[in-house]
This record gives structure tokens, sequence and C-alpha cells, in this order.
């Protein structure tokens, strides 16, 4: 989570930069603008706005850091999608302060639409990207048993050979402390966590599903469950079989 903070503390000083001292040349695309067409932005509006963006984010990281110190039970990717709604929202604001774009009345001028198409893409592309990722954590745990190995797919995957598992144990999920380098959206938990017992441990587990595998093996112990209690239960004897 220091990488957060250092995160925070740069956005804040950017944030400044930009919004108190004038460094109007951090803007991107302002700078590179002609001459005319700089005298047609509203520079200080953007720049505060900019500011204001950065000191936002900036915030929101250090709430982030504050609820993971805290060891409080809040899920955080609430937090960075309003990050990203937040970016969206400042950069589309920012457009109409542009009066390369839009008129002294707020209104389109001669080809402004075509000059918006890049920042529409590029808004599209986050928001696709950003809804993709969370459609992506959301989904069941897949579990394959080769000849040789188990393999869990998706997001965090590992591969766990058969010489490797040290056993295999069919119990309950466990009761989990934090996250150390995970995701959790709706029921579903993905990645690196800690139980309350201070262990380290590999979930893919389906908080709506009591039973869990948990797989003992040289890497950091597992535990994963899938769509139900029976499924996870077939899941233990199959991988108990090989």
């Amino acid at each position: 989570m220091w990488g957060l903070v250092i995160a925070a503390f740069i956005l804040f000083v950017l944030g400044f930069a930009v919004h108190r001292l004038g460094w109007h040349f951090l803007i991107s695309g302002y700078n590179t603008m002609k001459r005319e067409d700089k005298e047609r932005v509203n520079v200080k509006a953007v720049a505060r706005l900019l500011g204001f963006m950065c000191y936002g984010i900036a915030t929101i990281f250090l709430v982030i850091v504050a609820i993971d110190a805290s060891h409080l039970d809040i899920p955080l990717e609430p937090f960075f999608l309003l990050i990203v709604v937040l970016v969206v929202v400042t950069l589309w604001r920012a457009q109409k302060y542009d009066g390369n774009i839009f008129d002294e009345h707020g209104k389109l001028r001669p080809g402004g639409k075509k000059k918006l198409i890049p920042l529409v893409l590029f808004l599209t592309l986050i928001l696709g990207f950003v809804g993709g990722l969370l459609f992506w954590f959301s989904q069941p745990t897949e579990v394959t048993l080769t000849d040789s190995a188990l393999v869990i797919e998706g997001s965090y995957g590992e591969t766990v050979p058969y010489d490797e598992i040290e056993t295999v144990t069919l119990t309950y999920r466990p009761s989990l402390d934090r996250r150390t380098n995970g995701a959790a959206v709706g029921s579903r938990l993905t990645g690196h966590f800690r139980t309350t017992d201070g262990e380290d441990v590999l979930v893919y587990l389906d908080q709506d599903i009591e039973a869990a595998v948990r797989i003992d093996w040289s890497g950091k112990p597992i535990y994963v469950n899938v769509e139900s209690n029976e499924a996870t239960e077939a899941l233990y004897e199959e991988v108990r079989l090989k």
C-alpha cells in the first residue's frame, strides 16, 4: 500500500502545480496547440478542473490505504470504480472550456464533433476495459483436472502438479482477515488473502457457498470452491483420487 501513498503524494503535487502554480505545460495536448488555438482555451478553468481531479484521486488513494491499514471489511473495488468515473467526468467536462470545440454559448463549432471523436473513443475504451475486468472477476472459478495437474483458470490462475500436492481437505470457507493482493467482486473472492489466524492463502471462493477444498502443496495453500456445495464436494473427490 506504500505505492498508493506515494501515488497520492505525486497527484497532490501535480494538482497543486497545475491548479495553483500555473504549470499549464503539464496539461496534455494544450502545450502542443497552435498559439491561436491556445487563446480560445479557458486554460485556468481547465487547470482548476484537472487539479481537483488530482486532489480527488489522491484522497481516494489515502482512504483505500486507511481502510487496508485498519483491516476494515470494506470492499475496495467501488473506490477504484469511483476513480474511473471521476476521470471520465473530468475529461468530458473539460471540453466545454475549449473554445476550439464549443463557442461562447456552449454550442458545438463546425468540425467540433470530429475533434471530440478521439476523446469519445478513449473514454469508451476505459469504461469497456473496467466493465470487462469486473465481469471477468465475477465469473465462477473454472477448475480443470489434466493428466498431470490441477489447473485453476482465470485471474490469479494457478497450476498445481499432482506430485506437489501434500494434502487435500474438504472444509469450509476460511475466516479471512484481509486482502493482500486480490479482488472482491460481488460474492467472489479471488487472489491473495490473509486468514484471521495470520496464514497467507490463495483463494478462489464464492462466499455464497459454504464448502471449500483446501490444497496444501509446495506453493501457497489454496482454498477453492465451484458452483455449488455438491459440485465442490465432487471436485474434492476427484482431486483426492489423483
